[in-house]
């Protein structure tokens, strides 16, 4: 018999499994897999003296989380960075205290990490516009200065850090993307959108020297861990991401698993080694990644209806736009990832880029018949009920975001109209269509707190305190499940994670108080106290 190196008792334990949802004790064994869960007299069966005991003290043992979609490597910014996010994640409420936040940064250690003077998390709904270049210009004349929106879809740079891209007044506008321009004139303010602004966000947030990218990687690390992540998410690697990421697991940074999907821009690495259902080094590549359209708060999102207000520079009847217009280069995406087996991530937000979505998949679909791919639709803030009906039918599985709810319920209220703004990110829809659906961060969006998640997923309250979509709203048992058994399917591990069972990884996350029993409109306040990966904590709070 087997003898068990850990046993965690003394509290609440949800283990997230229908045919034995609590239990008295979980015992562990040196394989970091859990023996058994049961009674405590059970458990305490397979100790002997070299077992170690956690006394739970009244707190509660879940499984650990596995976010649905998130940019782990983007956590490392939003560690080390200044933190421009609005209260509750921040402090920051005006353009005032952004340059401040952001002057804060540039006095301390960090800066030469990156060369860049930069933050994460700005908000113009809440602050009433972007800062622009001459609002940056007040941080540093002589740095470059980026601050990064809380979207990830937008970044403002200073006069120096246009001037370090390349931007001038003669630079068009790429494709999917566009330059902000000073009103009268073709000279940039400093405000970038989509692909004017990702890949140059991309390489100021990179660190220079490979001690600097450790660096980040273990603050990013150490920030997902305190959040209860035991499995962290990539949701759009570029090649040198993947890189990078390969790079870190060989050198054994990585203290938790990390999957990342790849863009399609670099679609050929998922022909190599490294794109796996099995982990190397707690590293692997899980699918292709396609990004189809914007960010709905910031009015990128692309839509078949108009924007009720209009972002700076755009005419009535704007419905945000593709980041593909060609829906063509989609369908081969999809052909290429059906041949191959590849499972696809696809981010779509208005109800137009996930109309292109279905019509490039839906053939492709069709010819290979019924088989379990795992297509994910990333976000669907916008999508309608017909949409979710086909999502059913294809097998793919929405991945939403009712975070929303919260930070921009009442925003949306302005820009799509109160009606529409109560069916954002439809999750009751979606989860009474299909067996599983999944909810996420997508940090650095906002802090990687899936207890917000949590809470947003099964109240949907805006900041005014107004419910989002009643109708739209999970049960607790629900929503956990979607931050992890339904995470774990969603990436092919629920044989090894996502709840606590026999046989399974012990993946374990204790918490401050039990979700099960907690007011709750007060889940947003339960805290986690200790991350276990495999039976081994890797990350405990201080007293």
């Amino acid at each position: 018999m087997a003898t068990a190196a850990r046993i965690f008792y003394g509290g609440p334990i949800v283990t997230v499994d229908d045919d034995r949802p609590t239990a008295e004790a979980v015992a562990v064994g040196a394989d970091g897999r859990i023996l058994r869960v049961g009674a405590l007299a059970d458990v305490e069966a397979l100790a002997d003296d070299a077992t170690e005991r956690t006394d739970l003290a009244g707190r509660t043992l879940v499984p650990g989380f596995v976010d649905g979609h998130c940019h782990v490597l983007q956590f490392g910014a939003q560690a080390v960075g200044a933190n421009l996010l609005n209260p509750p994640d921040g402090t920051v409420q005006s353009i005032d205290d952004v340059v401040a936040a952001l002057r804060e940064f540039a006095a301390g250690p960090d800066v030469g990490r990156t060369g860049w003077v930069f933050g994460v998390g700005y908000d113009d709904s809440l602050l009433g516009r972007h800062p622009t270049r001459d609002d940056l210009d007040l941080v540093s004349t002589e740095l470059p200065v980026m601050a990064v929106h809380i979207s990830g879809h937008f970044s403002a740079v200073n006069s120096v850090g246009l001037g370090r891209i390349g931007y001038t007044a003669d630079t068009p506008d790429p494709e999917g993307g566009v330059i902000r321009r000073r009103e009268g004139s073709q000279e940039p303010n400093g405000v970038l959108e989509e692909l004017a602004a990702m890949p140059h966000t991309i390489a100021a947030l990179a660190p220079g020297a490979p001690e600097d990218a450790v660096y980040f990687v273990q603050k990013g690390l150490e920030l997902a861990k305190s959040y209860g992540y035991t499995t962290a998410h990539e949701g759009r690697a570029f090649r040198h991401n993947h890189e990078a990421m390969v790079g870190l697991a060989q050198a054994g940074v990585f203290d938790i698993d990390v999957v990342s999907y790849i863009d399609y821009t670099a679609k050929d690495v998922l022909d190599g080694e490294w794109h796996s259902r099995t982990y190397h080094d707690r590293y692997r590549a899980g699918g292709l990644k396609i990004t189809l359209d914007g960010s709905p708060q910031g009015r990128t999102a692309w839509r078949t209806e108009p924007f009720l207000i209009p972002p700076d520079g755009q005419e009535q009847g704007y419905r945000g736009y593709p980041a593909i217009p060609d829906t063509e280069q989609v369908s081969d995406l999809f052909e290429e990832a059906y041949d191959k087996g590849w499972q696809v991530l696809c981010h779509a937000n208005g109800d137009a880029a996930a109309d292109q979505m279905i019509e490039a998949m839906r053939p492709h679909a069709e010819r290979t018949g019924a088989t379990d791919r795992r297509h994910v639709l990333v976000h669907g803030q916008l999508i309608r009920i017909d949409q979710l009906d086909a999502f059913a039918e294809l097998g793919v599985i929405p991945s939403l975001f009712p975070m929303h709810t919260f930070y921009w319920g009442d925003w949306y209220d302005q820009i799509i109209g109160p009606e529409a703004a109560q069916r954002i990110s439809p999750t009751r829809s979606a989860l009474d269509r299909m067996p599983v659906i999944t909810s996420h961060t997508d940090a650095p969006v906002a802090l990687p707190n899936l207890m917000q998640i949590l809470w947003s997923t099964v109240n949907r309250v805006s900041r005014s305190g107004k419910v989002m979509g009643p109708d739209e709203r999970l049960t607790v048992e629900e929503a956990l499940k979607s931050i992890t058994l339904w995470g774990a399917y969603q990436h092919f591990e629920e044989a090894d994670k996502g709840s606590i069972t026999e046989g399974k990884l012990a993946d374990l996350v204790v918490l401050s108080d039990n979700p099960l029993t907690i007011d709750p409109l007060q889940l947003n306040t339960i805290t986690v106290q200790e991350t276990i990966k495999e039976g081994s904590t890797v990350w405990a709070a201080t007293a």
